[in-house]
């Protein structure tokens, strides 16, 4: 079912750049909302943009959620008025743990084919 939607998504390339986008805007807004506010309103945005960023398959590259959400967190904390130095400690340390694993992630088919003894 939802390879289904992968393949109908990516054959309107703008539809996946819509559903793309929109994705990265819920996740900044979450960070930008997290940062601001705290509590746990910021956490449905985030899992929404996350979930449809990975269940309709818009984005062929995971890293640039983590990334978003690090670069807005650090504006949001260099613009005014925080939450708590612990929640950006928090989200700066997981944004960054994110960011690491996404690049794994989306850097494996390429270590794969560089392991000596692998065909191209």
């Amino acid at each position: 079912m939802l390879r289904g939607v992968r393949d109908r998504v990516r054959a309107t390339p703008a539809l996946a750049r819509l559903l793309s986008l929109a994705s990265l805007l819920l996740v900044a807004a979450a960070a930008h909302s997290g940062a601001r506010t705290g509590g746990l309103a910021w956490l449905p945005l985030l899992v929404a943009g996350v979930v449809l960023a990975l269940v309709t398959g818009a984005t062929t590259h995971r890293w640039p959620l983590p990334a978003i959400w690090l670069v807005v967190t650090l504006l949001a904390a260099a613009s005014g008025r925080l939450v708590s130095t612990g929640w950006l400690v928090g989200a700066l340390v997981s944004g960054a743990a994110a960011l690491v694993a996404a690049l794994l992630v989306d850097t494996a088919p390429l270590r794969r084919a560089r392991r000596p003894g692998s065909r191209p």
